[in-house]
């Protein structure tokens, strides 16, 4: 098992023994504190023992393994679960003290309108995660097949004995190497056109047909070109 296995493992552990501590120390409190428990109490105590139990689950998906923050308006959903689990705790306190005064059914509706809001928030922000993280995604997968198209007109640069197709393969290497990242539909069929020219570059430059070389550098300047209008229009 490795040492980053290792970590992760004691850190969970570390995490998860904390919480039952800290619950271990809100159910002393409670029990100590409250004498009476009717239904109010028994329901606040329900609703604030599931906050420990929203607030893990919050804390271990805000932390899984992903390139884009889960957050809300900017606001991490970790944060919110801590906002969440005070809230919660507060609002059940309350109920706890106020107990023999207190409706059943209001007690019910406003901890569950406490509960609903937060789970609305957690949905949102983790699908929010999951779609930029999709787009980040595909951001370096376009970035990796631009990065390796540059490393080929490079090559094909350093290889390069003609001045004039040298020079221009350095300004197609420039317009490669600040090219958009980005990708989409759009440009689906002018990338591989992009793909197929560099390939016929290559084969022509091993053949000493500089002639034809030249015109592929050309074409794929304008290729490029084609290219980033298509994605600056389709966004």
């Amino acid at each position: 098992m490795s040492n980053k296995t290792n970590g992760k493992t004691r850190n969970t552990v570390g995490i998860g023994l904390i919480y039952l501590i800290l619950f271990a120390v809100f159910n002393m409190l409670v029990f100590l504190i409250f004498k009476e428990r009717n239904n109010v109490f028994w329901l606040s105590y329900a609703f604030m023992a599931l906050a420990f139990v929203v607030q893990i689950v919050s804390m271990f998906l805000s932390f899984k393994s992903a390139d884009v923050e889960t957050a809300f308006f900017g606001i991490p959903l970790a944060s919110f679960s801590v906002y969440y689990l005070i809230a919660s705790l507060v609002i059940g306190a309350l109920f706890m003290i106020f107990q023999a005064h207190v409706n059943f059914t209001l007690a019910l509706v406003i901890q569950v309108l406490v509960l609903a809001a937060f789970l609305i928030i957690a949905i949102i922000s983790l699908l929010s995660r999951d779609t930029v993280q999709e787009i980040s995604d595909n951001i370096k997968v376009n970035a990796a097949n631009l990065k390796s198209v540059l490393v080929d007109v490079e090559m094909m640069r350093d290889e390069c004995t003609d001045p004039e197709l040298k020079a221009s393969l350095r300004r197609l290497a420039e317009t490669v190497k600040y090219s958009d990242p980005m990708t989409n539909d759009a440009v689906a069929d002018v990338e591989q056109r992009i793909m197929r020219t560099i390939s016929e570059m290559r084969i022509s430059i091993d053949d000493g047909q500089i002639a034809d070389a030249k015109q592929a550098c050309s074409q794929l300047e304008r290729l490029f070109v084609e290219r980033n209008k298509k994605l600056a229009i389709s966004k």
